[in-house]
């Protein structure tokens, strides 16, 4: 067994250095499990860096989907959805598709604070962050309370080009 030793040694440290970290096999179940949650996350930030390549606004994506476990949404100045991560269906019951083009307010519902909605528009208005917790309403109509940090986005030139939200269940 000794012979291995100088060889396992030599392999743990290649493979530090790679973003493929070996497994043991009893965390197969695990990993197969989350491999297609892994790949939408990995479809998303594709995504969101060509969205983004030209904004004056940063975001650690990768940790807002991974550590935060968030749902980011973007809209037009208009405020119609242009983007929603693949994770919002497990928040709200729609698929990224059937919210692209709406407004945001199709989350919300007979007992949505109308205080806070102003606050979100207010906050809108002025081109200013807010960050809210609002009752919102899956696509079945299941309240839910969400927690959203929204921003404003501005190119390179200072020019008002989007709205993200990170959203999430409170």
């Amino acid at each position: 067994m000794n012979e291995f030793f100088g060889y396992d040694t030599m392999v743990a440290k290649y493979y530090e250095k790679t973003s493929n970290h070996v497994l043991p096999l009893i965390s197969w179940e695990f990993y197969g499990e989350h491999h297609t949650v892994l790949e939408s996350f990995k479809e998303d930030l594709s995504v969101l860096k060509k969205i983004t390549k030209n904004w004056n606004f940063t975001r650690d994506y990768y940790q807002e989907f991974i550590q935060e476990q968030s749902v980011i949404v973007i809209t037009n100045p208009n405020l119609k959805i242009v983007y929603a991560s693949q994770n919002i269906q497990k928040l709200s019951g729609y698929s990224p598709n059937e919210v692209i083009g709406n407004s945001p307010k199709i989350f919300q519902g007979e007992d949505t604070c109308t205080k806070t909605s102003l606050k979100i528009r207010s906050a809108i208005n002025n081109e200013i962050s807010f960050e809210v917790s609002i009752l919102n309403y899956k696509k079945d109509k299941t309240p839910y309370v969400c927690l959203i940090k929204g921003f404003p986005v501005h190119d390179k030139h200072g020019k008002l080009v989007n709205y993200i939200a990170f959203e999430k269940a409170a």
